[in-house]
């Protein structure tokens, strides 16, 4: 299994990951994407953290989950769920997290 948590957002380009990924992957082997939630990203949410010198932003890039679900596909991957996770159980508001479950055919 690889786990790929909060960092899709930083990577420009999801082929070369899933395709990297694919390459040393036994069939049947899971890939597990945790993201912030798009729906956060067009809000304008992104990673950032504090340092000595003030907030510093790390460069992000907005992914559909069509993107996440296509580039997957493309590499022979087949999604067995998908996931949304609200701050503190609020349905009613916007989803925080997006969680992919990929199976290698």
């Amino acid at each position: 299994m690889i786990w790929l948590r909060l960092v899709l957002e930083h990577i420009e380009n999801l082929d070369i990951t899933f395709q990297k990924t694919a390459n040393v992957m036994p069939s049947g082997g899971l890939v597990y994407v945790g993201e912030l939630h798009p729906f956060k990203q067009y809000a304008g949410s992104k990673a950032r953290f504090e340092t000595a010198d003030g907030w510093q932003m790390v460069p992000c890039f907005n992914h559909h989950v069509s993107d996440f679900v296509n580039a997957a596909k493309k590499y022979n991957f087949d999604i067995i769920d998908l996931q949304e996770y609200f701050d503190a159980d609020d349905q009613a508001g916007m989803p925080r997290i997006l969680a992919l479950l990929f199976r290698k055919k």
